[in-house]
Order: structure tokens, then sequence, then C-alpha cells
């Protein structure tokens, strides 16, 4: 599939910056708990997936290049390129967490302020993201729910992903009230990313059956409008496995709250694993355009 690139190349990315700032949040829990140097033994599994994600986006957003040495044209329009503040922001964000994952990975010491402010250099670097694909002359993406759909799958998918690691690294020795403390705000974000972007639907039907029927033919693509209205049980099977997958990870903290990350577990990932997966079929359904 085409989509294939683009797919990898955004929520890989999305993903690495979400890891990141629930790194940063959950190591600053632990270390309250039990300490600096067994926070970041905890915490360093996370923090390198989230450099491995990140790079492995990077990779894949060369896979839909002509010419990928081109990209370092674009450098050279900051001032009115949304495509060179990307690229520029996802060097420093990259590069940024490449060093210092480097560095916790050799010193075996992790700051929560440090990660923090790497996250917040990915949020900007994602803003620029979304903010490139709604400057395009693609209709479906001309929308402010383009923005929703990108910092959604970011704190989305970087929750689970975050989460199910850490739920591994943690399991033997942590308390029951930080572990149900951790899946309750992961569940939290979740709950909070899918709301927000079916609140916005509404508006946004609206906003493209508007345009659809006070333009000429001629003045934009038809092609986006016929593949959004085909996919139609994708972008609904999407929508359904994350209710699903907010659920199940909200039945697994109540069943299971005085154990979540033992006797719950398996809930807790299998909740994970529908929620990422809504996330893939939403991001197909984003640049699924012909």
């Amino acid at each position: 599939m085409n989509e294939w690139p683009l797919v990898t190349f955004t929520l890989f990315v999305q993903s690495s910056v979400g890891v990141t700032i629930f790194t940063a949040l959950y190591f600053c829990w632990l270390e309250k708990d039990i300490g600096n140097q067994r926070a970041t033994v905890a915490m360093r599994s996370a923090l390198l997936t989230a450099a491995i994600l990140g790079c492995l986006g990077l990779l894949a957003s060369t896979l839909h290049m002509g010419y990928p040495w081109n990209a370092f044209h674009a450098l050279r329009h900051i001032s009115s390129s949304w495509l060179s503040r990307e690229i520029i922001f996802a060097a420093v964000y990259l590069g940024a967490l490449c060093l210092y994952t480097l560095v916790v990975l050799i010193k075996g010491h992790m700051n929560k302020s440090l990660l923090a402010v790497i996250g917040l250099l990915g949020i900007i670097d994602i803003f620029c993201m979304a903010s490139l694909y709604y400057n395009t002359s693609i209709l479906t993406w001309m929308h402010i729910n383009t923005y929703f759909m990108f910092i959604g799958a970011l704190f989305a998918a970087g929750a689970v992903i975050a989460l199910s690691i850490t739920a591994f690294r943690i399991k033997a020795f942590i308390n029951n009230e930080l572990a149900k403390k951790i899946v309750i705000s992961a569940l939290g974000i979740i709950f909070l990313s899918v709301t927000l972007r079916m609140a916005v639907q509404p508006s946004y039907l609206e906003w493209l059956s508007l345009v659809i029927s006070t333009n000429d033919a001629i003045t934009f693509p038809h092609t986006p409008i016929i593949a959004y209205n085909e996919i139609f049980g994708l972008r609904v099977s999407a929508c359904i496995m994350s209710i699903i997958g907010i659920l199940v990870m909200g039945y697994s903290v109540w069943k299971y709250r005085n154990a979540v990350f033992t006797s719950g577990l398996s809930m807790v990932l299998a909740s994970s694993a529908i929620i990422l997966i809504a996330e893939i079929l939403n991001r197909f359904a984003f640049f699924i355009v012909k």
C-alpha cells in the first residue's frame, strides 16, 4: 500500500514523542518511590524505545521522497515553509533524544526536567507536522481535525506503548497504589484523546459538506472526498476499537485494583494492543486519499 511510508513516519514519530512524555511522567513518580537509580533502570527501556521509534520514523520518511537529499534544500525556507520547520524540529528533537538516551545508558542517571524539555521539542515538531498537512491541497486535511488527529495519536499511542513497557519493567517491585496511578493516568489521557477527536467530527463533517456544496468541481480535487466516503467502515472500526480498548483497560483497573500489574497485566496489555491497532487504522484512514 502506498500509504505505508507516511503512516509509519507520522505514527512512529508521534509515538516516540508520546513515549518520551510518559517516560518523564512515570520516572518522576518512580523516582519519589524507589529512588533515581532504580527508577532509571526501570524506565530506560521506555526511553530507548522512544529513540528507536523516532529513528525508524525518520528512516520511513525518506521512502516517500523521490530524492531524499532534496530535503536539505527545504531548510532554506524556514520563515515560510512548514516543511522546513518540521525537518528542523524533527532533527533537534531526535538528536536531543538519541544523545540523551546514550548518556542515560552510559551513566545510569535520568533527569525528569531534561526529559520534559525533549518532550516539549517533540510536541513542537508534531505541531509543525500537522501544520504541514493542514496547509496542503488535500481537502480532507485542510481542517483543524488534522491537529486533533496528530496530537491525539501522540498521546494515545505514546501512552499505551509507555504503559506496556513500564508495566513489564516494574511489576515485580512496585506498590499497588502507584501501579494503579500509572494505569489510570494513561487511561485518562487516552480517553481524553479519543473523546476530543470524536467531538470534532460533527464540525469536520459539516465543514466538508459545506465546502463540497459551495465549490465548483474544477476548483478542488474530488478524489479525497470519494476516498473519505469509501473508507467509512475503516473509520468506524477504528472508533469502535478505541472504545473497546478504553473499556477493557478501565475494567482491568476496577477488577484488579489491588494487583493491576500482576493479575491484571494481561488485560492491560490486551487493551493497549487494541488501542494501538485503532491508532494504526485511524492513520490509514487519514492518508487514504485516492
